[in-house]
């Protein structure tokens, strides 16, 4: 065991899971992306100068960017702070050709393993993406991409990493002057500390009703509680060398005035954006698949509303709840027999889910699926024996909300359009994941992403078409 004079304190139980899916090579990167309007033609040697000088500014504001794992691979992982963070490790250019695939490329960053050792659990990848008209007056768009550790960060701290960075580019905007040149090794902050887990923070209690059920849900005999699960969820979990691991995304805008109206629909039948996301997935999947008898969604939400840690830092605070959609509510949206009936069902759905979720939120943090956590010994072991095993979730559906710029001068140069928040492929999660993200005024990008040939593209692409058609639909 490694006996580092600069480590922080263990990982808690959420953030332990991640370096157990690294050491498997299940699980790599969270990826949260800004894709700007950049209105100055700045050269790479600016633009990479720009983004260095922004880096120590970074570094103090979020602790976990000065971090690494120390004993990743075995049952007391600690986190340790970095003397000094090279560049080198962290920034880097990647090219896209006119009218390039950004979708490709994420699944290309997310398809990177960490390196094992003492070497930061993010990076920058700078995506410069030439308009494919010959118009001059046409910006280029710039992607900016923040690949992360799932340890250090959830989906949230993608955007408060994000915040941090618009505020610091902004602020070398404001000054007007050439940004200062950066040392490539940047010295840590030497008092850095990290938030506590979340079970130091908020209690977490089980009623026994809960805990017995899903004891008897994960390690019952056959025998004693019958048949397989029904729920279709895509190709079982299968090792890396039955299929190996190739993240696949694929990018579906919504406009804004399609969003706005997407959202005030929502809201006239009391159901959240969410909701009519869920419920669209639900619709796609059961009209494709006649066959399937249930599904069961995973809904990842945040415990900052009762841990009281702010959205502006970097922690890990994701929990998740299940949902299962069984035959009745499947069979009413394939029964659907035209326009009305169809936007009935979709409701209802809608409808279903949220009150649901509803329910979850009232009793958080009690019989919560993070408080079985501390149940599981050896984290490898457990995933280990998935392997094999059918899926337990058909989707997964993450809804970071609406980033919204900080209060200030806006800058001129800077000009954020769009966010993107992807997951890679998950040997051993859900069949797909779809990914939410909007800015403020802006567009809504939903991706969704899963491993190769874990589920038909076919599905995926009716998944996407559903998305799509929900403003003509609602009209």
């Amino acid at each position: 065991m490694s006996t580092s004079s600069n480590v922080l304190r263990p990982l808690g139980t959420i953030e332990k899971l991640y370096p157990a899916r690294q050491t498997l090579g299940v699980y790599h990167s969270v990826i949260v992306t800004a894709t700007y309007e950049v209105t100055l033609k700045l050269e790479d040697t600016f633009l990479y100068t720009t983004l260095r000088a922004a880096i120590p500014g970074l570094l103090h504001r979020h602790p976990p960017l000065c971090c690494y794992i120390e004993d990743g691979d075995t049952a007391t992982p600690r986190f340790a702070r970095l003397d000094t963070v090279d560049v080198r490790d962290i920034l880097y250019c990647v090219g896209l050709e006119k009218g390039g695939n950004l979708a490709e490329k994420l699944q290309e960053l997310h398809d990177q393993p960490w390196p094992v050792g003492s070497k930061p659990l993010w990076k920058l990848a700078v995506m410069r993406e030439l308009p494919t008209t010959s118009d001059t007056n046409v910006d280029p768009a710039l992607h900016i991409a923040l690949v992360y550790h799932h340890a250090i960060g959830d989906g949230l701290s993608g955007t408060a990493f994000h915040q941090s960075l618009l505020r610091e580019l902004e602020s070398m905007d404001q000054k007007n002057q050439e940004p200062q040149q950066t040392p490539e090794l940047i010295r840590t902050p030497t008092l850095t500390s990290l938030t506590e887990p979340v079970e130091k923070l908020i209690s977490l209690p089980l009623s026994w009703m809960f805990l017995i059920k899903q004891v008897v849900k994960e390690y019952a005999p056959r025998w004693l509680i019958g048949a397989p699960s029904t729920i279709w969820a895509g190709l079982p979990n299968k090792t890396l060398d039955e299929l190996p691991f190739r993240s696949r995304v694929r990018l579906v805008s919504i406009r804004a005035e399609d969003l706005h109206f997407l959202s005030e629909a929502s809201r006239e039948h009391d159901v959240s954006l969410t909701s009519l996301l869920t419920a669209s997935i639900a619709s796609a999947l059961a009209i494709e698949l006649p066959a399937a008898s249930a599904f069961l969604g995973l809904t990842p939400y945040t415990l900052r509303r009762v841990t009281g840690t702010s959205m502006a830092e970097m922690v890990n605070q994701s929990t998740g709840f299940e949902t299962t959609y069984p035959a009745d509510i499947l069979d009413r949206i394939r029964k659907a027999s035209n326009a009305t009936e169809r936007l009935d069902s979709l409701w209802a759905t809608a409808s279903y889910f949220h009150t649901q979720m509803q329910s979850e939120f009232v009793k958080c943090p009690k019989d919560n699926l993070v408080g079985l956590l501390p149940y599981v010994i050896d984290h490898v072991d457990y995933y280990k024996k998935k392997f094999g095993k059918a899926r337990e979730v058909t989707w997964e559906l993450s809804n970071l909300g609406v980033f919204k710029a900080s209060p200030g001068p806006s800058s001129k140069t800077w000009k954020l359009n769009s966010m993107i928040f992807t997951q890679g492929a998950m040997p051993l999660g859900a069949a797909f994941t779809v990914n939410c993200v909007s800015v403020q005024g802006k567009s809504l990008t939903l991706a969704i992403t899963w491993q190769d040939q874990v589920v038909e593209e076919y599905l995926i692409d009716a998944v996407a078409q559903g998305f799509m058609d929900l403003p003509r639909l609602l009209q």
